[in-house]
């Protein structure tokens, strides 16, 4: 699947089908590894939580992951999530299944929909466009400008399609209604304005500029290699090098994940409402110092609290999603490119 140059460039619109299909494809495929891995990082924020109403040397972070409809028993919910305790991967599994039934796993599908579809085509183009202004020459490659070209391209992404991560790691984080969900986001947009949408926004970039900018590296690096090799690059050697890519840079920036699940199951938490549904929450946490937004700050607690494992929480489940993810999305679109590069070569 070796780039031809001979072979003609893809119009626009065969850029968005051929990044969109794998976009649709992980995110059907890939959804229940997310759920997974937001509950055990939801379950590790609680435990931060807790041990900083513990620790008055600490500054709090106060990040719970508690949703309540004005009907709801904060208490009640409470206990319902003490009594559940997460161990790993498929002991998460097991038990959501159990408690909550098999399609739950795909909560947040809606939302992760729209989310990766516009931010995988986005992404996409944007990344071969800086490329090829950059004069990226796969036979000469030079390592630097395809982190550039991954770094900037990401950046527009993650920024346009925030708010819909926000409701997706949301619902994923515990089992809520969209209607609970939207009058939530309705009250937080009238007590805090639309910047309420891009909570998370930071963590967000903390990870994943840094991600695009490792796994582009090393995408780009290893399908080098195979070119220089006078190896094929076929479907199997693009999700290859995908997969590795995908792996080493789900790997580095697992605790910037970590931070921003923390912050975005903040969502719908706030002790001055004047809601009779958040009064009691209030004066359960009454004790608890004010929240820490910064991403340093709390991957700090996360340390004292939880030690080094914590910020490493949920990083099976989430290289079970990101490595085939990213092999597929990547195989995905170079195929689709190919096909398309051929069909307008044919029609010259």
């Amino acid at each position: 699947m070796a780039n031809d140059p001979a072979l003609s460039p893809i119009k626009p619109y065969q850029q968005i089908i051929a990044s969109g299909s794998g976009a649709v494809l992980t995110a059907l495929f890939m959804t229940p590894f997310d759920v997974i891995k937001v509950r055990l990082q939801s379950q590790t924020s609680n435990a931060v939580r807790h041990f900083s109403t513990k620790s008055s040397h600490l500054p709090t972070n106060a990040m719970s992951s508690t949703l309540l409809s004005p009907t709801t028993s904060c208490q009640h919910y409470m206990t319902h999530q003490q009594t559940i305790h997460y161990t790993g991967t498929l002991d998460t599994l097991s038990k959501i299944i159990r408690a909550e039934g098999f399609p739950v796993l795909w909560s947040g599908l809606t939302p992760a929909l729209c989310v990766s579809i516009p931010t995988v085509i986005i992404y996409f183009t944007s990344y071969m466009k800086a490329k090829q202004l950059l004069g990226y020459n796969e036979l000469s490659p030079n390592p630097i400008l395809p982190v550039i070209a991954g770094a900037s391209s990401r950046i527009f992404a993650v920024t346009a399609v925030s708010p819909f991560e926000l409701i997706r790691t949301k619902v994923q984080s515990e089992k809520v209604l969209y209607r609970q969900l939207f009058l939530l986001l309705r009250k937080s947009l009238s007590e805090e304005g639309p910047r309420i949408l891009w909570k998370g926004l930071l963590p967000t970039i903390w990870r994943d500029i840094p991600f695009s900018m490792i796994y582009w590296f090393h995408y780009e690096t290893f399908r080098a290699y195979l070119v220089r090799s006078k190896i094929n690059v076929d479907t199997y050697g693009t999700f290859i090098c995908g997969a590795l890519a995908g792996t080493i840079a789900a790997t580095l920036t697992t605790p910037a994940d970590v931070a921003k699940t923390f912050r975005q199951i903040e969502l719908g938490r706030n002790e001055k409402s004047s809601n009779s549904g958040y009064k009691h929450c209030s004066s359960i946490n009454s004790n608890q110092p004010a929240q820490s937004t910064k991403t340093l700050s709390i991957l700090i607690h996360i340390f004292r609290a939880e030690g080094l494992k914590g910020l490493f929480t949920g990083l099976v489940p989430r290289l079970l999603k990101v490595a085939p993810a990213c092999a597929i999305m990547i195989t995905s679109f170079e195929t689709l490119k190919t096909f398309f590069q051929r069909m307008n070569a044919s029609n010259i």
